[in-house]
């Protein structure tokens, strides 16, 4: 009887999440083709046209902008490329894009990314 109160208890909880996040992660990327122009306007300075880290400001800080294209960036996943774009990376000229970048701009982005990884 215990164990059939704990399983309700996980199901009436794990439920709503699952219907809120309508099969998506949490960490979901958002609309590429949405995040291309906010790159452009953005990003594309420091990590360049293809995501390879060769952008006019890019090439000139140190450490060099990340390249989306290589194996180590290939190897971080969403949400520790998320958490890089919303919070900026320490030691480095990425600096935090939430607040000035609105939650959807945050994931759009972060779904053109995504594509440049490829």
């Amino acid at each position: 009887m215990n164990y059939l109160w704990r399983a309700t208890k996980v199901f009436v909880c794990v439920l709503p999440v699952l219907v809120l996040c309508d099969g998506r992660s949490v960490d979901a990327a958002g609309d590429a083709s949405k995040g291309k122009p906010v790159y452009e306007k953005h990003c594309m300075v420091c990590h360049g046209p293809q995501g390879k880290g060769d952008g006019p400001t890019g090439m000139l800080i140190t450490p060099p902008a990340a390249d989306f294209t290589s194996e180590a960036s290939k190897k971080k996943s969403e949400a520790e490329l998320r958490g890089a774009i919303e919070n900026g990376r320490p030691g480095t000229a990425m600096g935090p894009w939430k607040g000035p970048l609105a939650p959807a701009e945050l994931g759009d982005v972060l779904g053109y990314v995504m594509t440049l990884r490829k």
